[in-house]
C-alpha cells in the first residue's frame, strides 16, 4: 500500500462525513433491477418500524417457512434484465448474482429476528461469514429463467444460517439447481454486542431435515475455525509436503512464484454503495473482490502448461469468506489477489497415476485505510475455486464445448506465502470432495459442456 498521508493534512482536506446520512433507503443506481426489489422489500420491513420508541425484548418463534423469501430472475425472457448481467464474454457477470444473494439472505435474516411489532426498533443484522457457495451448473444467460430462494436453517443465541438455492425453471428436477450456499449473520445492538434472535422451530419433516443439515453445517463452522492455520501450527503430513515443495526437492518444469500470480485494486468508498445502516453493503465487496479474482485467474489460466493455452477460469467455490470488521463510507479498501494453489501442486505431491485436476484456488485480502487516522487494519479475505478450461470443437448447430486445461504450480517463496500455499490446497480439496457429492460440473465437467 502506499505511504500513509499525514491524518492531519487529511482532515483539512476531507468534507465532515455528517454530511452524509447514515441510513439509505434508496437503491444505488448501479444495481440490477432484481437487487432494486429485494432492496426496496427490506426498506418497506424497516418503514413499518419508523415510528418505534423501544428496542425489542420479547422472542418470536418462527418456522423456516416464516422468512423464507423468493425473487425471480428472467434472464432468458427479459432482454432488458439480461443486459444488466451481461458480462464481457456474453456470460453471466457473476459478481452481480453475489450482490442478489447478499441482499436478499439479508432480507431473510431480517424477517426471521423480526418481532413484527411496529413500536420496537428493527434488528441491526451484520454478515459474520460466507459459509460455502457451490456451482452446480453453469449460470447462463438465454437459456433458463432463474430463480432466487433461501430460508433459515439454523440459529443460535444471536447467529443464524441462511440457506440460498439458484433454480432455473423450465428444466428436469435433477438439472434445476444451479447453485447452493449459506450465509452466518449476527443480530447486534447498537454497541455491537450480540442480540438474541427469534427461536427457529420447524414444523414439517422437509424444515427439521434442513434444520438438522443447518446443525451439522454450524459444527463444521467451529472444527474448521479450532483447525485454521491462523490458530494451529500445519500437520505432520503438510508439514512434510511444504518442505518437499519449498526446498525444491520436486521437479517441476514450469512453477510460477506466487508472487507474480498477485493483482491488486485500490477503491475509494462512497456512500451510493453504503448499506442500510451506514456501512459499506457487503455484496458490493463481493462483487469487487470476485471480479479481482477472476482477473487473476483469467490471467493465470491463459498461459496453461504445455502447448495448450489460452484458457479461462469457471468459478466452482466460494468459501470461508469471514467478515472482521465493517468498510466506512470515505474510506479506501485496497484489494489484493494471489493464485495460492493449483492442481499442479497437488499433481507433484500425488502418487504416480493419480487423476489430473484442473482446479485451483485463488485468495483476494482486503485492506482498509481510514483517510483520516491513516489508520490500516484487515477488512476480510475471499476463498474462489476456479476451473480452468477453453473451446473444444463442437458439431455444427450444437451448444459450444469445454475442455479443461491444467495450468501451472505456484511456488511459495516465504513462510506467510507457505501458510497461503497449505490453506489453499486444503480449501481445493474441499471444494473438489464436495463438486464429487453434489454431482457438480466440476467433477464431471465433459459432462456439462454448456455455454460461458
Amino acid at each position: 500500500l502506499p505511504t500513509p498521508v499525514p491524518a492531519m493534512l487529511i482532515a483539512r482536506l476531507l468534507p465532515s462525513p455528517t454530511r452524509v446520512a447514515n441510513f439509505s433507503t434508496i437503491s444505488a443506481v448501479s444495481r440490477t433491477r432484481v437487487s432494486t426489489q429485494i432492496w426496496n422489500m427490506v426498506s418497506e420491513r424497516k418503514m413499518l418500524k419508523k415510528n418505534a420508541t423501544r428496542p425489542p425484548t420479547d422472542l418470536v418463534p418462527k418456522s423456516p417457512a416464516d422468512s423464507r423469501v423468493s425473487v425471480e430472475i428472467p434472464l432468458a425472457s427479459d432482454p432488458v434484465l439480461r443486459e444488466e448481467y451481461l458480462s464481457y464474454r456474453g456470460g453471466v457477470r457473476f459478481g452481480k448474482i453475489l450482490e442478489d444473494i447478499d441482499l436478499i439472505a439479508g432480507h431473510i435474516a431480517l424477517s426471521h429476528c423480526d418481532d413484527e411489532n411496529p413500536d420496537t426498533f428493527p434488528n441491526m443484522l451484520v454478515t459474520a461469514c460466507i459459509d460455502r457457495l457451490d456451482l452446480r451448473r453453469k449460470v447462463t444467460l438465454r437459456h433458463q429463467d432463474m430463480v432466487l430462494q433461501g430460508g433459515v436453517t439454523w440459529a443460535g443465541r444471536s447467529s443464524l444460517q441462511v440457506n440460498i438455492e439458484l433454480i432455473a425453471r423450465d428444466v428436469p428436477p435433477a438439472d434445476a439447481l444451479q447453485l447452493s450456499g449459506s450465509l452466518v449473520f449476527v443480530n447486534v445492538g447498537s454497541d455491537g454486542k450480540g442480540v438474541p434472535v427469534n427461536p427457529l422451530v420447524p414444523r414439517t419433516e422437509e424444515e427439521r431435515r434442513m434444520c438438522a443439515e443447518g446443525e451439522l453445517a454450524q459444527a463444521r463452522r467451529k472444527i474448521r475455525q479450532s483447525t485454521s492455520l491462523e490458530t494451529m501450527a500445519p500437520t505432520q503430513e503438510e508439514s512434510e509436503l511444504l518442505h518437499q515443495t519449498m526446498s525444491g526437492r520436486l521437479k517441476c518444469k514450469q512453477c510460477v512464484p506466487m508472487v507474480e500470480t498477485k493483482m491488486q485494486s485500490v477503491h475509494l468508498m462512497h456512500p451510493q454503495e453504503r448499506n442500510f445502516y451506514g456501512k459499506i453493503f457487503g455484496g458490493f465487496l463481493m462483487r469487487e473482490a470476485y471480479e479481482l479474482a477472476y482477473s487473476a485467474a483469467s490471467s493465470f489460466s491463459a498461459d496453461a502448461v504445455g502447448e495448450e493455452r489460452g484458457g479461462f477460469p469457471t468459478l466452482v467455490a466460494m468459501d470461508d469468506v469471514t467478515f472482521n470488521r465493517p468498510v466506512n463510507v470515505g474510506d479506501v479498501v485496497s484489494m489484493v489477489a494471489r493464485v495460492v494453489y493449483t492442481g499442479a501442486n497437488e499433481m507433484l505431491l500425488a502418487p504416480p497415476g493419480s487423476q489430473e485436476t484442473s482446479l485451483y484456488q485463488v485468495r483476494v485480502d482486503i485492506g482498509i485505510i481510514n483517510l483520516r487516522t491513516g489508520k490500516r487494519s484487515v477488512s476480510n479475505e475471499f476463498h474462489f475455486t476456479f476451473m480452468s478450461r477453453a473451446p473444444a470443437e463442437s458439431a455444427q448447430g450444437s451448444e459450444p464445448a469445454f475442455r479443461t486445461l491444467r495450468v501451472p504450480a505456484v511456488m511459495p517463496r516465504t513462510y506467510q506465502e507457505g501458510m497461503e500455499w497449505l490453506s489453499g490446497r486444503r480449501r481445493m480439496l474441499e471444494s473438489l470432495r464436495y463438486a464429487k457429492e453434489l454431482g457438480s460440473y466440476a467433477a464431471h465437467p465433459s459432462a456439462f459442456p454448456g455455454p460461458e
